[in-house]
């Protein structure tokens, strides 16, 4: 039995895995969701959530249940990234979702830019201190291969982004590092399907699975991603 640790993306929250959650379960493992600090339940205030309190909050989370795997969506692999370089010791791997896969000393908003997808955005609202999301352009961003209900639940949730998070800069690792893996989405318009591969080709990779979805798989692709993830997290018992 593998322990997977769900860590959602900028706006959304532990909620994004509900569909996950379960089919990981049916299948003979355990799944845990949290929300990081400032979104889904938890109220943190967004001048306190910065890239490092994610971190501790993701560390905090996986104690109890031994070796985990990590699995980050988005924003989530650059938390993902930083919590496993401050305690290695705590993770069997680290499974990236269509997420971003930092390099010590680059920040989120560093890789975002690369990206002419990202700053061709026109879903941010920007705020003193956050970001929003334009409900109107959210779906086609977000969810452009979700059904109607989906995405409308999903849009229906999602919370102002804090903004310090996405310049802090990513902290030397420490060895020896846990294996990663990729899992690309072909059809995203959040993070081109160029900037996934350039960025997961930068490290050694465990396995990169492909699948044909949107940024949120967790949704327009359930039972494939479960099926990936439990496939990935294998290869770290190798």
């Amino acid at each position: 039995m593998t322990t997977f640790l769900l860590v959602h993306g900028s706006w959304h929250g532990a909620w994004c895995w509900e569909k996950i959650v379960p089919r990981l379960t049916a299948m003979g493992h355990k799944a845990i969701a949290i929300d990081l600090p400032g979104h889904g339940n938890d109220k943190t205030p967004w001048w306190r959530v910065t890239m490092s309190a994610y971190a501790r909050a993701v560390r905090e989370a996986a104690r109890p249940h031994g070796r985990v795997v990590l699995v980050g969506h988005s924003m989530g692999g650059v938390v993902i990234t930083q919590a496993a370089n401050q305690e290695p010791e705590l993770f069997q791997g680290l499974i990236y979702v269509c997420a971003f896969v930092p390099k010590r000393g680059e920040t989120l908003l560093g890789l975002a830019r690369r990206d002419s997808v990202w700053r061709g955005f026109r879903v941010p609202r920007y705020r003193f201190g956050t970001i929003t999301v334009n409900p109107a352009r959210a779906a086609e961003t977000f969810y452009n291969n979700c059904s109607k209900a989906d995405a409308d639940a999903a849009i229906a949730r999602l919370c102002p982004q804090p903004m310090p998070a996405s310049v802090e800069f990513v902290a030397k690792p420490r060895e020896p590092a846990p294996p990663k893996a990729y899992i690309e989405c072909t059809q995203d318009r959040t993070i081109s399907i160029g900037l996934q591969r350039w960025m997961h080709r930068r490290f050694k990779m465990k396995g990169v699975a492909t699948l044909e979805a949107d940024h949120s798989p967790f949704y327009s692709a359930p039972d494939e991603l479960s099926a990936k993830l439990v496939e990935l997290a294998a290869l770290f018992q190798a």
